[in-house]
């Protein structure tokens, strides 16, 4: 898998979580038919298209960039951007353990459960729950 490919995939997963409500039955189905590890493209317009998955996975996105531009320790910008500086980074803490401690292989077998399964967001959920336990 391709670092952009496990990076949309990553932020997809990490999408669906903040999610309340099951899919709708046309996005479930479209989930449903994206295969790991040729497919993740489809995840990126599949999010964009739900409104209600867009904005989480935006927001995602973001915090996952934040994350890598701190990672990288590249040079400090000449000026503080202040709009920058005001950006909420909180994401939700499992999360943030899960995305430390997780590998390729897991996040394929995570993704994997949760885009074959009839209801990807109760099934992630459930998938988090166990994590946790491992994790804390």
């Amino acid at each position: 898998m391709q670092p952009l490919e496990a990076y949309n995939l990553k932020a997809f997963v990490f999408a669906l979580s903040y999610l309340d409500a099951p899919l709708p039955d046309d996005v479930q189905t479209q989930v449903n038919q994206v295969k790991i590890p040729d497919e993740i493209g489809k995840l990126d317009a599949i999010a964009r298209n739900y409104p209600p998955l867009a904005q989480h996975y935006q927001a995602v996105r973001q915090d996952l960039a934040q994350k890598t531009q701190i990672r990288s320790k590249g040079p400090l910008p000449a000026e503080i951007n202040q709009a920058a500086e005001q950006q909420s980074t909180e994401i939700n803490n499992i999360l943030v353990a899960i995305d430390e401690q997780i590998d390729e292989e897991e996040l394929t077998q995570i993704a994997t459960q949760t885009l074959q399964s009839p209801d990807s967001v109760s099934t992630l959920k459930i998938l988090i729950r166990s994590l946790k336990k491992f994790i804390s």
